[in-house]
């Protein structure tokens, strides 16, 4: 099994729904107390500590400064909803950076502590709107129901024994592994033979006793300090100690037991690989194993120039060793298990039994959405644009909201779905089994990124706090056309889900070609017809696919690329609820952009604007076109070019 060990039981699920009653009630007191037009409310829940994982506050009085303290008073005020115990002190100790966004929005960072010493993995992330209004905190809680006393048996030095004996040498499954390069994975080895571990600093007045120890064999100075470790029977004290090897080719983070000197926890500090065995584009072809994050040019998008991307980019897929990362948390169901890898020659690999079975669902749509999450990312689909991410790293935006990707085992409502939320929610998708052909939308990426697609065009139309601004009748049929669009242009076909119902042509009326044979002035009728009560599309769909036919007749003119660029470019420039013909000036806008900005020569710029003209005649939608703004009446076509 290798040196890492993590005896959390991470399966184990501790949330009942005797619990979340408890705590929805502890919440609902909280608030009764609280000053007029002031409440909270418990948002999400951790299935590990059965505690909430996001409580919203409303009604918060904005105030400049003080963030630390105002974060550290909102928790001790909230702290039954939490999940604290009634004999648990509500214990937090602040980073005392204070992280501030490009926009102004302030997050804080709380470790909880019990008895002045740490519990592992446990904090809290209060947030502050750009208005310095607190507006929620994030993150997870221990529930410590009885006391516990502060009494390790183990010295640190003997404790720093067991830890550098436990990764001096390599397991028998370590050794013969190779590397992504076909090289053989040269894992150190220290003789421990007679070492005795010295310390030569220690701060005994804190309670968690920080101690350095001299390097001895190893490649650094040994730093230690107690820690409360989460095990499946409850905290554990344990002696933390950071093990570097000999040319800091590893360094081990390690939690020893400091009763009976039981390895806890053994996580290998230098960056692993993370290799995935997934299905793309889709279940007609066998698994392909891929190093994860995939390069960029893997994504079907031109390099983009030096300097226009974060040091480091792609940033990391993967958090530890499960399908959870900073742009998505990929589970089964609705509050099933993440899949994890296991350690493989240094590596973690993530390879299901079964290519077909429920893991394979769940790495899939993780795969999946970090693919996609990349792309969007070349397109400048950013922090600061209110994409999914945990954290934001410092670029704008607000985080917390990963993409919540459920793979269910079998059919779900509409097949597949994404939910948007306003940024710094998690945004939802479910992917579901078409019983037809007992085939899963996990494996069909073009049913992914149309979904994932979804989640952009909420977000970027009239910005990532507008939670209604495609919601008029050519506008949400032009949501489903911008996810057929990006699909198809990512995978370079003519129609989506073709796999996953069985039928070539796929799940939509025509193909995606140079031969569709509807247009702009069909809508409000037929097949596009409106319902006469609600005078939205009686499919939505079917008036998105007019939009996609159009925009990938753009391509097939100006590159895929160039139109890409001006479709992401446009959703940012559009009204809220547009019609066609307000995205297509959007899209000609963003056009002379490109211009102005010195991205497209001047002959570049005309020959594309008469590319995209002809486009939007051809379909229906030239200069002289009308219609009732978004609604499907007034429909006047228009093929001619200006």
């Amino acid at each position: 099994m290798g040196r890492e060990i993590d005896l959390r039981n991470r399966l184990a699920t501790r949330l009942t729904e005797a619990r979340r009653q408890d705590l929805h009630a502890k919440a609902a007191d909280i608030s009764n107390a609280m000053p007029v037009n002031q409440a909270i409310a418990i948002e999400s829940f951790s299935h590990e500590t059965g505690n909430p994982s996001k409580i919203v506050a409303t009604g918060q009085t904005p105030t400049k400064d003080q963030y630390i303290k105002r974060a550290l008073d909102y928790v001790q005020d909230i702290g039954p909803a939490l999940g604290f115990a009634p004999t648990q002190a509500t214990e937090y100790v602040p980073d005392p950076n204070v992280q501030k966004t490009s926009t102004g929005a302030t997050a804080v960072y709380l470790q909880q502590h019990y008895k002045g010493i740490p519990i592992f993995q446990a904090a809290q992330t209060v947030r502050f709107s750009p208005n310095d209004t607190l507006t929620d905190t994030v993150g997870d809680t221990i529930t410590v129901d009885q006391p516990l006393p502060v009494a390790p048996r183990l010295s640190v030095q003997e404790a720093v024994l067991k830890a550098a004996q436990h990764v001096a040498e390599p397991t028998p499954d370590e050794m013969g592994e190779k590397d992504q390069f076909g090289e053989a994975m040269d894992h150190p080895k220290v003789d421990v033979q007679g070492f005795q571990p010295k310390v030569t600093a220690m701060f005994a007045s804190r309670a968690d006793h920080p101690c350095v120890l001299e390097a001895g064999p190893f490649g650094s100075e040994f730093k230690a300090n107690l820690i409360w470790f989460p095990a499946a029977t409850g905290l554990l004290l344990g002696w933390e100690i950071i093990v570097t090897m000999p040319g800091y080719e590893g360094q081990f983070r390690t939690i020893v037991d400091a009763d009976n000197g039981e390895i806890l926890y053994c996580k290998d500090l230098v960056k692993s690989l993370f290799r995935a065995n997934v299905v793309f584009p889709d279940g007609s072809t066998p698994r392909q194993m891929k190093t994860l994050p995939i390069p960029l040019a893997d994504l079907t998008l031109p390099a983009p120039p030096p300097g226009s991307l974060p040091n480091g980019f792609p940033d990391p897929w993967v958090a530890s060793d499960r399908t959870i990362g900073n742009c998505v948390r990929a589970h089964l169901g609705v509050n099933g298990p993440s899949f994890q890898g296991l350690p493989q020659g240094g590596d973690v690999v993530f390879d299901p039994a079964s290519p077909t079975g429920d893991e394979q669902k769940v790495l899939n749509i993780f795969y999946l959405n970090c693919f996609i999450h990349d792309f969007f990312y070349l397109l400048h689909f950013r922090e600061a644009d209110g994409n999914f991410q945990t954290d934001k790293f410092g670029r704008g935006g607000i985080g917390g909201d990963p993409v919540d990707a459920r793979a269910h085992s079998g059919v779900v409502r509409g097949t597949a779905n994404m939910i948007t939320p306003v940024e710094g929610t998690n945004p939802i998708m479910n992917m579901g089994l078409v019983s037809s052909t007992n085939r899963h939308t996990a494996f069909d990426a073009s049913v992914v990124f149309h979904e994932f697609t979804h989640g952009v065009t909420n977000r970027l139309v009239a910005g990532p706090q507008n939670t209604s601004a495609l919601e008029a009748p050519q506008s949400i049929g032009m949501g489903e056309g911008w996810g057929d669009y990006i699909a198809c242009t990512i995978l370079k076909k003519d129609v989506v889900g073709d796999w996953v119902v069985g039928r070539a042509q796929g799940i939509r009326g025509f193909p995606y070609d140079s031969a569709f044979p509807d247009h702009f002035g069909k809508l409000g009728a037929g097949r596009y017809a409106a319902d006469p009560n609600s005078g939205q599309p009686r499919d939505e769909h079917n008036v998105g696919e007019i939009w996609c036919a159009t925009l990938r007749e753009m391509n097939r003119n100006i590159g895929d690329s160039l139109g890409l660029q001006l479709v992401v470019d446009a959703l940012k420039l559009a009204p809220p609820n547009p019609s066609f013909l307000e995205m297509r000036d959007s899209i000609l806008t963003a056009l002379d952009n490109q211009l102005v900005a010195g991205k497209l020569s001047p002959p570049e710029h005309d020959a594309a604007r008469v590319g995209v003209w002809k486009a939007f005649a051809k379909f229906g939608m030239g200069p002289a076109a009308q219609s009732n703004g978004s609604q499907l009446n007034g429909i006047v076509a228009d093929f001619q070019t200006p």
